[in-house]
């Protein structure tokens, strides 16, 4: 689990001490190699938000929805093979 700041909140420790069958391992901090949806964001971030080139927020939102309904779920697998 990564370091984000509710996932160390009063009310997930005294779940995780009611519910002792789970057990939490937290990520190293600044690790997100580790951490696969980062990789995703990458991803987003390197073919859509990165050439600013979205005239307005609605081309904006209607590329990223492309990306996501066509981004690859299987790992190595960079992203998608649709023109985005």
């Amino acid at each position: 689990m990564d370091n984000y700041i509710i996932h160390k909140s009063r009310e997930t420790q005294s779940w995780l001490k009611e519910n002792p069958k789970f057990r939490v391992i937290y990520q190293p901090v600044y690790s997100p190699w580790v951490n696969h949806v980062e990789r995703l964001w990458q991803a987003l971030h390197d073919t859509i938000t990165r050439n600013h080139q979205c005239r307005s927020m609605w081309q904006l939102l209607k590329k990223v929805r492309h990306f996501m309904e066509t981004v690859s779920p299987f790992p190595g697998g960079k992203h998608g093979l649709a023109k985005v």
